[in-house]
């Protein structure tokens, strides 16, 4: 995962963007069960530790791990 977001910041660097790594939020999703199963509680970044959360928001469109078990 690490990598990925390592080369995610690459990307963004070569096209003049720039990945704040302050506001990153990560979030695991899957089923109940995969959920459960999920291990790892944080990412550390080049230049930040990122905590897993539940919910995130990207563009303004919210993101929750447990949408599965409301329906």
């Amino acid at each position: 995962m690490l990598r990925c977001t390592v080369c995610i910041r690459d990307w963004m660097a070569r096209n003049r963007l720039k990945l704040n790594e302050d506001k990153t939020q990560v979030i695991w999703l899957g089923s109940r069960q995969q959920l459960s199963e999920a291990t790892v509680k944080s990412l550390t970044l080049t230049n930040a530790t990122v905590q897993l959360s539940d919910v995130v928001n990207d563009l303004g469109v919210r993101l929750d791990s447990h949408a599965a078990d409301h329906g």
